[in-house]
């Protein structure tokens, strides 16, 4: 059966099997938090039977229309010995109310803010296990995901989810325990008064409410999840516009970035409105209803010889039925909210993980020597067509290899599966014999360096962002690295030498410099098998003089896969694999492929070209 085709109540089990286990998870670990929470709450409840109480029973005595209890004139007698006796019940009934509200003050403080603590625990555990599991996913995840998607899931979701939960527990402790403390009140006033059928008739009405708290839902609901997929295309078109300020200033694309995001609010707005015009309404229709049975309830005393300190408790109780069932009635609207939220929560701390931890995974030799072997390998992305086909290539340890091949001809996905960023659709990649499938994550990633053309730098020190590549390193090691891959000639320029703060996204460095760092990197990891990805491509012709001598110590003794347009990057290559449509056409050195490979030689001589033509240019500036 489709979600379309159930029933209000399937709906209503479905909803609740959502939520629940999301609710054990996070809420149990906060039980010595959420019991004292409870107590706090039944504490504030107690005003629910305690006031109307008052009323009936203490307010008559003041105003000597009964007498005090014996028992009681005694303890007054006794404890206080007052002159005036009537005096002395005028203060007892006087301070009874302030101390009943004190109570109920003080039992809502600590249950909030108890609820709050509570909630904030949740909150860092939820943002972090989501976080977590963003970090463990595989690279087919984020194909099929905008960032902007993901970082709504992971910031917004994840904090409104906290903000339900903490609403929706406050108001399970408090206003359940309050209509009971008040409905407990008025079966006590219809089993002392015979007053039952009043009582009976405004319990009745109450169910009145119910149904409209569904109708409501269901159309809160409806929204609440357009509103949140809206919220999700807010983000991603922020976030690309941010990410991407040259294209957009360069392709005079303001106008137009400012109309998709106008649109987006537009909708966003509306959806909000209309969840509020629906959400409100609930409010005020317990109102009525209560106010209605509020005047059956003076109809039928009045009729009845009710007197008015009765009707005032009787009032006052129904107040704190009604109060507690109007906040109630929002609760279920809240469930099936936070079910949406944890929906789209869980599909990202639920996603597959299409490249998994194996089971036992297997060690690597000791020493990693760094032979890559690719048997009858095919890989497609989405289920589309191949883009790698039945590749079947042996590199020995220590060898040098450069990929070429136009774009798209598979050259940066053959090193992704060198790195399992993927897995294969069929056949196998290993590493010294071992399948990278049967490598665990952290001993394969670290026996592989990667340079990439645009790689990424934090917002720290210099040294430290050299030191991701080995944690461990003391700072000696760090500018040994940054002196190989030349770090330090431009360190030096800036306050503080390697100590030196980059900004987002490691501003403050050029295009050169920040590849220097990555090599760097590199450089300190020392893993036996090296990718270098595009490692010049964005860099001038000087700055990739400087980091081509660096990479080619970088290369010597390791596992080289080098993917360059540039030919003369990959002039330190002992072999070379020519790309096409997916499939490894030629192999060789440069003169064998100069002389039998058309495609390679047509290449190469494109590029020579096209450098001529530079120089010419450069010559005449």
């Amino acid at each position: 059966m489709s979600p379309d085709q159930e029933t209000d109540d399937e709906k209503d089990i479905r909803t609740w099997e959502t939520v629940r286990p999301v609710l054990k998870k996070y809420l149990r670990p906060e039980l010595p938090i959420a019991i004292p929470a409870v107590i706090a709450g039944a504490v504030a409840a107690s005003a629910g039977f305690g006031l109307p109480m008052i009323i009936n029973v203490a307010f008559p005595i003041v105003f000597g229309e009964r007498e005090l209890p014996p028992e009681i004139r005694d303890w007054i007698v006794r404890t206080f010995a007052p002159a005036d006796m009537d005096a002395a019940k005028l203060w007892l009934a006087v301070a009874l109310i302030p101390l009943v509200m004190i109570m109920r003050g003080v039992g809502i403080y600590l249950n909030s803010y108890l609820l709050a603590c509570a909630g904030t625990h949740i909150l860092r555990k939820l943002w972090g296990d989501v976080f977590s599991r963003v970090q463990q996913l595989s690279f087919s995840f984020f194909d099929r995901h905008r960032r902007g998607e993901i970082m709504t899931v992971i910031i917004q979701f994840t904090h409104n989810l906290q903000g339900q939960m903490v609403a929706v527990m406050n108001d399970l402790i408090i206003q359940p325990l309050t209509f009971l403390c008040a409905a407990a009140y008025l079966v006590y006033a219809a089993l002392t008064s015979n007053e039952s059928a009043m009582l009976l008739g405004n319990l009745l009405a109450a169910a009145m409410v119910v149904p409209l708290i569904r109708i409501v839902g269901k159309h809160m609901v409806k929204r609440m999840k357009k509103a949140l997929t809206t919220s999700t295309e807010i983000t991603s078109t922020v976030e690309e516009s941010l990410s991407a300020q040259r294209e957009v200033r360069a392709f005079n694309l303001e106008q137009r970035q400012s109309e998709l995001l106008y649109k987006q609010l537009t909708r966003f707005n509306s959806l909000t409105i209309q969840m509020s015009a629906w959400g409100l309404s609930l409010a005020p229709a317990v109102e009525i209803v209560s106010s209605l049975a509020l005047a059956y309830s003076l109809y039928r005393g009045c009729g009845d010889g009710l007197t008015m300190e009765q009707f005032a408790a009787i009032a006052t109780a129904f107040y704190y039925c009604y109060d507690p069932l109007k906040r109630l009635s929002g609760l279920i609207n809240q469930i099936q909210i936070m079910a949406t939220m944890v929906e789209k929560i869980n599909a990202v701390l639920e996603a597959e993980d299409e490249t998994p931890e194996p089971e036992q995974p297997k060690p690597m030799p000791i020493p990693v020597r760094g032979d890559v072997d690719f048997d009858q390998v095919s890989f497609s992305y989405r289920e589309g067509e191949p883009v790698l086909r039945n590749i079947n290539i042996h590199v020995p340890a220590g060898q040098i290899v450069a990929l070429v091949g136009p774009s798209g001809s598979g050259k940066t996905t053959f090193i992704n599966l060198i790195c399992r960023f993927y897995d294969v659709d069929s056949g196998s990649v290993c590493i010294d014999g071992i399948d990278v499938r049967d490598i665990s994550r952290a001993e394969r990633t670290a026996n592989i360096g990667l340079v990439s053309q645009f790689s990424a730098l934090f917002q720290d020190s210099i040294m430290e962002n050299i030191r991701v590549g080995r944690p461990t390193a003391t700072d000696d090691e760090v500018i040994a690295a940054g002196e190989s891959a030349r770090v330090t000639e431009f360190a030096m320029e800036k306050s503080g030498g390697y100590r030196f703060e980059l900004g987002e996204s490691g501003s403050g460095l050029s295009g050169g410099q920040r590849q220097r760092v990555s090599i760097a990197r590199a450089f300190l990891k020392n893993a036996p098998i090296l990718i270098l990805d595009e490692a010049t491509s964005a860099l001038d012709m000087k700055s990739e003089a400087l980091i081509q001598e660096a990479l080619e110590k970088l290369a010597h003794g390791h596992t080289t896969f080098i993917i360059a347009h540039r030919f003369s990057t990959i002039r330190m290559a002992q072999r070379i694999l020519v790309f096409e449509a997916g499939r490894i056409i030629a192999d060789g050195t440069h003169a064998k492929l100069y002389e039998k490979c058309s495609l390679y030689r047509g290449l190469y001589d494109e590029q020579v070209r096209q450098a001529e033509t530079d120089r010419k240019e450069g010559a005449s500036a």
